[in-house]
């Protein structure tokens, strides 16, 4: 079983095709084998009712069982050119009248077929000689003119049948062998040729790779069969160029955000180094590196976070919660920070929502906190919550500049700052909206976003029904 697992999908089919082979040849061998015995059987039998209807004739012809032992030549000619026919002619007693072929030895009793019964193919029996030889013999009774009663007996061996069959068997044993080889070199290279599209495949996915995931497998080249699967594997290759890009363009935001502090902390580190500085400088120097300190604090739990939830790492305590008290909370919590920024923070919610209390929250908390800063002093940005069909749906709307349409669908990446509008590198660490896509979809549910040039923009959170 090992060797055949080892061996190549061509040796495999072939081996089939192969055995397959053998079972054909060797069952049509076989059918015509038991064919021709069955027909040379047949002959026999037809041939030794017609001897024993003609030896019943003679017998009738015949005007004693003294003239019979006297002149038995009508016997002996209807016996000739047969040399493996016997006939046997006996008296009541059983004493022999005649024995054609008594080289052949001699035959055991058989059933007798009454003088008014004519010779059908179940009389005839299945027998050895005295010599051995298989023989097929019928019995009968016969009546001479005088009104004697013969049993004749007429037997035909089976030698030259046999001998007939072993050749024929022969024949076809090394017709059936020659076939079977033949098949299975001929089964074994159309597989492989039928194969070859499937060679080809391997070479073009052989020829991709790290470097060249934006290459695709030839479908037109590929068999009918392949179709689905060459299709998938491009899908597949779909998939793992898109990761690869976004791993590379998630490394390549994680050095540059990485980068942007640290060098600040260096560069204020080595200014206020170059000569002495007062109490009030050094002071003010620390203050700015606590700053850097903590948006690097910043960036690596959010990191942190997003890897635990990729991971499934994040565990969730589901309940049902007031939209209006979790709304208005997080309203209270900005109030401060909204004040600062001249913006109103109102809630228009009813109903409840079924979600882990802290991650809504903070969910809620990023969306605000990323609306604040490009809401115009004055505006008011409103949190709504209402309930649906389907679950409920949280969104925060604040009046701006609004977002670009070509960088919507890119908002909730990672490090994504394609507006410079609303980016603020400096006090954001960019995964804000990445980490509330992360919670909704631990969730289940989606985070969306809508944005008008110069009017509303509004982020929604939609939780499924529990």
């Amino acid at each position: 079983m090992k060797l055949i697992q080892r061996m190549s999908l061509t040796s495999r089919i072939g081996l089939l095709f192969f055995l397959v082979s053998v079972l054909i040849f060797s069952g049509v061998g076989t059918y015509l084998y038991r064919s021709l015995a069955g027909q040379l059987e047949f002959r026999d039998d037809q041939e030794l009712m017609g001897k024993i209807s003609l030896m019943r004739h003679l017998a009738e012809e015949s005007d004693s069982i003294a003239a019979i032992r006297k002149d038995p030549h009508y016997f002996l000619d209807a016996a000739a050119s047969h040399d493996r026919l016997i006939i046997m002619l006996k008296d009541v007693d059983g004493n022999i009248i005649l024995h054609t072929n008594s080289d052949q030895g001699s035959l055991p009793t058989i059933a007798v077929l009454p003088l008014e019964m004519n010779p059908v193919p179940r009389s005839i029996t299945l027998l050895w000689t005295s010599t051995g030889l298989t023989a097929r013999a019928i019995a009968a009774q016969g009546k001479v003119r005088s009104g004697e009663k013969i049993v004749i007996v007429v037997a035909r061996t089976a030698s030259d049948r046999m001998e007939l069959l072993k050749a024929y068997r022969v024949e076809i044993g090394m017709a059936a062998l020659c076939g079977t080889l033949l098949a299975a070199l001929l089964g074994y290279i159309l597989v492989r040729r039928g194969l070859r599209p499937v060679r080809l495949i391997a070479g073009q996915a052989s020829s991709i790779t790290a470097h060249r995931l934006d290459t695709r497998l030839d479908l037109s080249s590929a068999p009918q069969e392949l179709h689905e699967l060459v299709q998938a594997f491009n899908a597949m290759l779909d998939r793992l160029d898109g990761s690869f890009q976004r791993l590379s363009q998630f490394s390549a935001d994680l050095a540059h955000d990485l980068r942007t502090p640290l060098n600040n902390l260096m560069v204020q580190t080595q200014v206020a180094l170059v000569q002495a500085r007062s109490v009030e400088d050094y002071q003010g120097l620390l203050i700015s590196n606590v700053e850097e300190y903590e948006r690097l604090t910043r960036m690596v739990e959010s990191m942190l976070f997003l890897a635990r939830v990729e991971h499934t790492h994040v565990m969730l305590n589901k309940s049902a919660l007031s939209l209006p008290e979790e709304l208005q909370r997080i309203a209270d919590y900005f109030e401060g920070l909204a004040d600062e920024a001249g913006v109103r923070l109102t809630v228009e919610a009813g109903g409840r929502v079924y979600a882990d209390a802290i991650l809504l929250r903070r969910a809620i908390g990023n969306l605000v906190a990323n609306a604040i800063p490009y809401t115009p002093r004055g505006a008011t940005i409103v949190l709504k919550g209402v309930m649906t069909a389907d679950g409920a749906t949280v969104s925060v709307v604040n009046p701006g500049a609004g977002i670009a349409a070509q960088h919507i669908p890119h908002v909730f990446n990672r490090f994504y700052r394609g507006d410079a509008a609303r980016s603020n590198s400096a006090t954001s660490t960019g995964l804000g909206l990445a980490i509330v896509q992360s919670i909704m979809a631990l969730h289940g549910g989606r985070a969306t976003v809508t944005s008008e040039e110069n009017g509303l923009t509004e982020f929604s959170l939609i939780f499924p029904a529990h």
